[in-house]
């Protein structure tokens, strides 16, 4: 019985041409290479040609490239042919990654002009001194523009991204930068660089922050005071701990004197300053580059880059000095809780005053009947802002979790009409309105090209008279082919949009069943993690005030009147008639 493989061939050229390595020859040479390496008695082989005549080899952006690919992947071929490793990219990097791809895949990849064949041992060898070079490549590249930026940063320039609270960016002179081009060769550009200017309103702000921070003593203390007096970021919200803590630790607001270099010095960090400003102090801020690395995690301070910044500093080195102490001192006895948190809908539950998100609070320890710690959902802005934002009731945390999880189960029970729904959703086939429409457009477009090939046929027996008729009648044709094309590649677009839509929905459906079927019997009994995630599948969001609580159901089209049962639910006496009891 013979053996059956599929072979992709691909060729490039980057100019039309019918002479020396065309297309077709190369084609021609990968055939013979097929023959010749697969017999007709013993294979029965399936081709499939890609050719790309007129691009360039420094990217792979080309058309039948990009077609070979993802027919690659959506059913991956034996064999891979190519008269030269040229023919593929140009571009090292690009070339390592696909034979990274097509290894992953079991598809063997043959050079013919290098006899490049991944299934020998010696193939191997080269496809993994191609992926060092490329490796090579992306790092030399990558320290190149590493090493170009730290000079610029070591003048005090700004390199650009979102600007700190207090101040803007202003262009002010061209420098020299480095830029990775798109064949992924470095290149010299001239760049308009940048310096950090005073945002008078802003700078105001800061100054409050400082001064507020070192009078209160409490980053929490100095969120209340910022929200009831509302003061707010440029983006027009609230200062969050978070966002607090950053502002009152960076080094942009930190004025260049003697405090500061003593300081830095004594934690072994260098400021970089020109000659002509070296001296000058109380002026000028500093800028910080190199603080974190590409993931956002903070380096080790000795790889940090300080220099003299252009900028105004806002706060005096003695001052900014005393306020890492008080922050450094607060953190050291600030309590961290342990225990998990035990609260079902911490993360879910809003605020039907205000829409923010409403906590947890711990009311007290375990009772002796080693029930689980009794807590309360309170309004985070309520209790940010010491109740000045929100006035919102808080919600009895156990009580709460009691009642909504009964009446989750009441909801998602077996053959009920939102169980009947799902189980629809779930195994609904893929309805395509657009086949027939696609159908008609197919037959115009053939109509039309027989008509202008008809046309073109009988143009040397066309009076010259009617030629310009005749022209516009092909223009009109051609027209009309275009449109007709627009429009299949829109309706076929849309179809893989609805497909994957459908995919997800009825995915979606099978999840929710199978919690229905396997977890709610004994989902008093799963893990606390395991009860949120559920949750989370199950409910788009939950809104409450005090006693009132009203849940947007996920996957269903629950019934208004039903949701609206949950606004009115008083939940202690719930409780009480239910006997519902949330034990672990």
């Amino acid at each position: 019985m013979k053996k059956k493989i599929r072979i992709a061939i691909y060729s490039r050229k980057s100019k039309y041409s019918d002479k020396g390595n065309s297309c077709q020859n190369q084609i021609d040479l990968a055939m013979k290479y097929v023959e010749s390496h697969y017999p007709a008695n013993e294979y029965d082989v399936e081709i499939v040609i890609y050719e790309d005549e007129g691009f360039s080899g420094g990217n792979i952006d080309r058309p039948e490239f990009q077609k070979m690919l993802k027919e690659e992947y959506e059913n991956p071929f034996n064999v891979l042919i190519c008269y030269r490793l040229d023919r593929i990219s140009r571009n090292i990097a690009d070339f390592s990654n696909l034979m990274s791809e097509i290894t992953k895949l079991h598809t063997d990849f043959v050079s013919i002009k290098e006899q490049f064949d991944t299934r020998t041992p010696m193939g191997r060898a080269m496809m993994f001194i191609a992926s060092v070079f490329a490796q090579l490549e992306r790092e030399v590249i990558a320290e190149r523009i590493r090493d170009n930026m730290i000079e610029l940063a070591r003048t005090g320039r700004w390199l650009g991204g979102e600007t700190p609270t207090g101040f803007d960016s202003e262009r002010y002179e061209l420098v020299s930068v480095y830029k990775q081009n798109n064949d992924n060769t470095l290149e010299k550009k001239r760049k308009k660089a940048c310096k950090l200017i005073e945002n008078k309103e802003e700078r105001k702000t800061i100054e409050i922050i400082f001064k507020k921070y070192w009078d209160i003593k409490s980053l929490k203390g100095l969120e209340t005071y910022l929200i009831q007096h509302n003061i707010v970021s440029r983006h027009g919200v609230y200062f969050s701990c978070s966002r607090l803590r950053t502002i009152l630790t960076s080094l942009t607001y930190a004025t260049y004197d003697l405090d500061i270099i003593d300081y830095l010095e004594s934690k072994g960090i260098t400021i970089f300053v020109d000659d002509e400003r070296k001296n000058i102090y109380g002026k000028y801020g500093l800028i910080t580059y190199n603080k974190q690395d590409g993931n956002r995690n903070n380096n080790d301070v000795s790889e940090w880059i300080i220099s003299v910044g252009l900028h105004p500093g806002y706060i005096k080195g003695i001052d900014w000095i005393r306020t890492q102490e008080l922050i450094k001192k607060n953190s050291e006895k600030r309590y961290r809780a342990k225990s998990k948190n035990e609260a079902l809908f911490s993360g879910i539950l809003k605020c039907s005053e205000c829409g923010s998100y409403m906590r947890p609070k711990a009311t007290g320890n375990h009772p002796k009947d080693s029930t689980q710690r009794r807590y309360y959902y309170t309004c985070e802005l309520k209790e940010r802002s010491r109740g000045a934002k929100c006035k919102g009731s808080n919600i009895t945390g156990l009580t709460m979790d009691a009642v909504v999880i009964e009446k989750i189960k009441e909801i998602f029970v077996p053959n009920s009409k939102i169980y009947e729904e799902l189980k629809k959703i779930s195994i609904s086939k893929e309805k395509d309105n657009s086949k027939e429409e696609l159908q008609g457009l197919y037959k115009t477009l053939n109509k039309n090209n027989e008509e202008m090939k008809k046309i073109i046929e009988k143009l040397k027996y066309i009076d010259v008279d009617v030629i310009e008729y005749v022209n516009e009648k092909l223009r009109k044709i051609k027209k009309e082919n275009e449109e007709i094309q627009d429009k299949i590649k829109m309706i076929e677009k849309c179809n893989i949009e609805q497909k994957s839509s459908r995919k997800l929905e009825s995915e979606g459906a099978k999840l929710v069943l199978d919690i229905i079927q396997n977890c709610f019997d004994s989902f008093d009994d799963l893990d606390i993690k395991f009860k949120k995630d559920i949750l989370r599948i199950l409910i788009q969001d939950i809104k409450g005030n005090g006693d009132k609580i009203e849940i947007n159901m996920l996957n269903t089209n629950i019934e208004e009147n039903t949701k609206k049962l949950f606004s009115n639910i008083k939940i202690e006496n719930n409780l009480k008639k239910s006997n519902v009891v949330n034990r672990r």
